[in-house]
């Protein structure tokens, strides 16, 4: 089936799990699955019967699974009502992550994706747990994101092909997204503020520096070439949100 797949992947996930210890990676994974779930439910919270306060995943639409480094967003078909929600998670999953967590890049893409999944214990507590996701959508998503030469999200041709008939793009992407020279292609890029705002100096200073953080925390190197290619383009694209 046609399906929106927002796919992303974590920027310096080898050097987080190797330069950090078992403590330090499993409360690092708590934020990441933490800004997952906030995602999806678009920061709606709810008190569970024990009073602890959880993210609200009853009414989402948006479906995700999330191995090793890589988060996976898909949508149940290709209507424009889901393509919404899923921009929505994805946007809010984008710039939490690249502002305040750990830098990501991502593509929204539109093609044929299929999942097989579920889980089984035996007798002994072995866990046969069958994730299998298919479809040249998920692979062509993935090989976009590999290309990507910065932290950020991009929304992909594809996408808006399938909508163009349907909506006015430029109008209908505006809540979420602008139009800029990845460093691949020009194309829409999913926005990391609010609306596009403009940022003044002491804002893009203070938005600059959560950058950097978000590249350089949990010991993860940042004086390489590779990473500072990286860390420039995407602080590049910060610049056009400066008044």
């Amino acid at each position: 089936m046609k399906r929106f797949i927002a796919y992303f992947d974590f920027m310096g996930y080898k050097n987080f799990i190797l330069n950090n210890d078992s403590t330090h990676l499993k409360r690092r994974a708590e934020h990441i699955l933490r800004d997952i779930e906030d995602s999806l439910a678009q920061g709606k919270y709810q008190e569970r019967e024990d009073g602890i306060t959880v993210a609200d995943l009853s009414l989402t639409k948006i479906n995700c699974l999330n191995i090793s480094d890589a988060v996976i967003f898909w949508t149940n078909d290709d209507s424009i009502e889901n393509l919404k929600e899923l921009l929505l998670v994805a946007y809010r999953f984008n710039w939490k992550e690249i502002l305040y967590n750990f830098p990501v890049r991502g593509v929204i893409y539109c093609d044929q994706m299929e999942i097989i999944y579920g889980q089984n214990k035996n007798q002994v507590e072995s866990i046969y747990s069958p994730n299998l996701i298919y479809g040249r959508g998920l692979v062509k998503a993935h090989l976009k994101t590999e290309n990507l030469n910065w932290a950020g999200c991009v929304i992909d041709a594809t996408v808006i092909d399938q909508i163009k008939d349907t909506v006015n793009v430029e109008k209908f992407l505006e809540p979420f997204a602008k139009q800029y020279k990845i460093p691949y292609k020009k194309q829409y890029a999913l926005l990391l503020n609010k609306e596009g705002s403009k940022l003044n100096e002491v804002a893009f200073e203070e938005t600059k520096k959560g950058i950097i953080n978000a590249f350089s925390s949990d010991n993860k190197p940042i004086d390489n070439p590779r990473t500072q290619e990286l860390l420039n383009n995407t602080i590049a694209y910060l610049e056009t949100f400066r008044e």
